[in-house]
């Protein structure tokens, strides 16, 4: 079939990007805002995104779904999303693009697939389009075809031969180097500020390893990430385990995001972030917790 209308839950940074650069191509977008918060709603309106009100008034607008959300949140909403495509007696393409591991994304299969869902998996690697980005949104799975509708319309798909679970088990790997080094270079920012070696460290790295310095400073936006990570990487954790390596270096980068959000910090978003503070400053806040103690 032919998608023409798309829904995207929800309109996160990434969701709504996606949504907006979707309209933009010509796809009719639509959302569920019902009990969103008013911070969802205006990155909807920001991005030409229609509110359908109720999940089930959604699905009866929609060929395609994308399931855009934070990993722990994935397997209620396909519980949902079956629940209402069953109520409304619809039928419809639906693509889980969260962070989550392969076994994960076989059991979303299971669940859509009680009610008429032709599922896909999938997995994003890059960033939002409001960023500029083009993001990729690998596809597995018999109806992968799809989602491959949306290729060059402001997404690239590229599609994955094999089962479900190919492409989330790529955004897996993938993100177990990006979002691992990442929770690696804070971890280290933080010992060495600790230790009262910060800025020894800065001067050694400057000298000896300029280009992990460089990747080093975006620590300084953390904040407003780590919140999203710490359900992935336990994700990550779980993908390894099954493959036979160990799940403790990502069990270790989610204690890792979960310092981050519950800091002083840890509420900033894209929106709130200040972007005149140094590294420095920032681990220094990293270091205090939510409640100002160090």
């Amino acid at each position: 079939m032919t998608i023409n209308s798309i829904g995207v839950m929800s309109p996160g940074d990434m969701g709504s990007g996606v949504g907006g650069v979707l309209a933009e191509n010509g796809f009719d977008i639509w959302t569920a805002l019902e009990g969103r918060s008013d911070s969802s709603k205006e990155r909807a309106q920001q991005q030409g995104i229609k509110d359908a009100g109720s999940l089930d008034d959604l699905v009866k607008k929609c060929d395609l779904i994308l399931s855009i959300m934070v990993p722990s949140e994935a397997v209620s909403f396909a519980e949902e999303l079956a629940a209402s495509v069953s109520r409304t007696k619809t039928s419809v393409y639906f693509a889980d693009c969260n962070a989550v591991s392969p076994d994960t994304g076989i059991q979303i299969g299971e669940i859509v697939s009680k009610a008429d869902i032709k599922y896909i998996d999938a997995g994003i690697i890059g960033g939002t389009p409001r960023n500029g980005a083009v993001p990729k949104f690998y596809a597995s799975g018999p109806h992968a075809h799809a989602l491959a509708e949306l290729d060059g319309k402001g997404i690239l798909v590229p599609v994955l031969d094999g089962p479900i679970g190919r492409a989330s088990g790529l955004k897996m790997v993938y993100a177990a180097l990006t979002k691992g080094v990442a929770a690696l270079y804070s971890s280290t920012l933080m010992t060495a500020q600790s230790l009262d070696l910060f800025d020894d460290l800065i001067a050694e790295l400057e000298d000896s390893q300029p280009g992990t310095l460089k990747g080093m400073n975006g620590v300084n936006t953390i904040s407003t990430r780590a919140f999203r990570w710490i359900g992935e990487m336990y994700e990550i954790a779980k993908t390894f385990e099954s493959a036979g390596a160990t799940p403790k270096i990502h069990q270790g980068a989610a204690d890792t995001f979960t310092q981050i959000a519950e800091s002083s910090i840890g509420h900033e978003r894209n929106e709130t972030i200040d972007r005149t503070r140094q590294l420095k400053d920032t681990i220094a806040a990293i270091l205090i917790d939510a409640d100002g103690q160090e």
